[in-house]
């Protein structure tokens, strides 16, 4: 059986046993299914998805058990879950059948005509679109550091700084510091300089950019 999309589904630490007809090892896995999941480090709840044929790609999923994930909240999870079922399932039934290490970036560019600017798409808002591409791009963010694609088809574009408010930070901390002599803090000048930290350019997938 096929179905056209990925299914997000939770992990549960019982079955309902299944029959006596079944062989003795379905049986033994189901009944010992609590204390594997211990052992594999596997918490009850954690998201992981299925895919249209019913696989469950032990990959993949790795990116729900990773600390980053776990971290956080199980809603978040879940929606993480959800975003990145939503743009495997385009791969899918829009991108020929493509799996999630085939992506690239015409296909997230394909993606976001789709769901923004298509007639017959859901043409969702750009702050939906911001949350969604978020999980996505985390989870080939994930996939290309655990080095299991060469690069993510989430496009990247490394964000300017904010020069005026970076000057406006620092000539207010230097008023504060002339009005406040280094002698009344046992400091000397130099001191309170030498503690700013460098300026930082973080990247940010260019598509989160709303119209």
């Amino acid at each position: 059986m096929i179905v056209n999309a990925w299914r997000v589904r939770a992990t549960v630490e019982e079955f309902d046993l299944p029959p006596d007809g079944v062989p003795f090892e379905a049986r033994l896995l189901t009944e010992d299914r609590a204390e594997w999941l211990r052992e594999v480090g596997l918490e009850v709840g954690t998201p992981f998805l299925v895919s249209p044929t019913f696989e469950y790609d032990a990959v993949l999923n790795r990116f729900f058990q990773s600390p980053m994930m776990r971290m956080r909240a199980v809603n978040t999870q879940f929606g993480y879950a959800r975003d990145v079922a939503a743009f495997l399932t385009f791969l899918w039934v829009a991108r020929r059948r493509k799996g999630w290490r085939d992506a690239v970036e015409e296909d997230h560019l394909a993606y976001l005509v789709w769901r923004r600017r298509d007639d017959d798409g859901p043409r969702i808002a750009g702050t939906t679109w911001n949350r969604e591409v978020a999980g996505v791009d985390a989870f080939y963010r994930w996939a290309v550091r655990a080095g299991h694609m060469p690069t993510s088809p989430i496009p990247q574009v490394a964000r300017r700084p904010r020069v005026g408010a970076q000057l406006s930070r620092r000539t207010t901390a230097r008023t504060r510091h002339r009005r406040r002599p280094a002698a009344q803090r046992g400091q000397r000048p130099s001191a309170h300089r030498s503690a700013r930290r460098p300026l930082r350019h973080p990247a940010a997938p260019a598509a989160t950019l709303s119209d």
